[in-house]
Parts: C-alpha cells; structure tokens; sequence
C-alpha cells in the first residue's frame, strides 16, 4: 500500500489534486463572514436570563442561544449550523461536474433559502443523531441513489422532484426499520 507521501500531488491533467476541496472550503469559509449567514443567526437569536453563579447570584450577562428550525429546541452557537434548504450541489448532479462559479452561486444564496439547525455531536446528544446530520444524510442517500440512476440511463430530468420525494420515504422507511431492529436487540440483551 502506498503511503500518502507517495501519491502524486497532481492528476493526469497536470491539476493539483486537491485543488477542488481546497477552493470549495475557502468559498465556505468566506460565507461565513457574509450577510446573509449573519442575519440568518440573527433571527434564530434568542436572549435568556443570566445563568445562576455557584453561589446563587445571577451572573452579568444573558444567555445567548439559537433555534434550531426542525426541532425548535434551543442550542449555543457552537452547536448549531447555517444550512441550505435547497442543496449547494443540486441532488441529482455530481459535484465534479460543477464550474466553480455554480459552486459560489450555491453557498451564497438568498437568506430565504438558509436556516439554523443544530449539529450537536452524537456523543454529546445521547447518541441521538443532531437535525443537521439527519438531513446531511438523507441527501447523500438521495445523491447517491440520483446519481446511480442518471450513469444507469434510467433517469429523466423532468422527474426529479417526483424521485426525490420517494428516496426520501424510502430513505426514512429503512431509517425506521434499523431503528427498529436496534430497539429488538436491546430488549433481548436486558431480558437474556
């Protein structure tokens, strides 16, 4: 096996390899900084009270949290995301076959197609996947599944929002019966 010291830093084409991963995280990067992304945080701003001291006293400034917009509950700002509604690559295309400039047009849209939603990390949700990796992945399931059918000629581009909606069924349906099967085996492992 080679070591990655040993791979070549550029393609057959003479391109860097990396190149494409490295400008898709600057234009990330740099949209943080945006309006749009701000005022997004902004309206999923809410203010609480100060937290109480050990000592009981009310500290000096109020809590600041945001809402996550799929399961309304309150998270701090490390734990939550600014996410796309409608997907920077749309779900039925290959990221590859994307100019750099769709790329930029898709991170920096409209705020009406941003939300908030919270990306706790399951060790610190008890275990519980947050929304944002919920939705995160059920469009790599729709993509990857899109994808398939377009190299396998068995796609129409009229049919897209139609084919959507049953991947994300379906995605949901097999969701539910891993859920299902872990529930059985933890009611097995507390009665043996």
């Amino acid at each position: 096996m080679a070591k990655k010291k040993d791979k070549s830093l550029y393609d057959e084409n003479g391109r860097w390899v990396e190149e494409r991963g490295r400008v898709k995280g600057a234009v990330r990067r740099s949209f943080r900084l945006s309006p749009q992304m701000k005022e997004v945080l902004q309206a999923a701003r809410v203010e609480l009270p100060p937290a109480l001291k050990k000592d009981g006293t009310p500290g000096k400034r109020n809590q600041v949290r945001y809402r996550c917009a799929a399961c309304k509950e309150l998270f701090s700002q490390k734990d939550v995301q600014v996410d796309h509604l409608k997907t920077v690559v749309p779900l039925w295309k290959k990221e590859k076959d994307m100019t750099y400039d769709e790329i930029v047009r898709g991170v920096f849209c409209d705020k009406d197609n941003l939300q908030v939603l919270c990306s706790t990390p399951m060790k610190r949700n008890d275990g519980k996947s947050s929304c944002h990796k919920k939705k995160t992945d059920e469009e790599k399931y729709i993509r990857k599944n899109m994808v398939a059918a377009i190299d396998a000629g068995n796609f129409l581009a009229e049919d897209n929002d139609l084919i959507i909606e049953k991947l994300k069924k379906r995605h949901r349906e097999e969701l539910k019966e891993k859920e299902e099967k872990k529930n059985g085996r933890k009611r097995k492992s507390k009665k043996g």
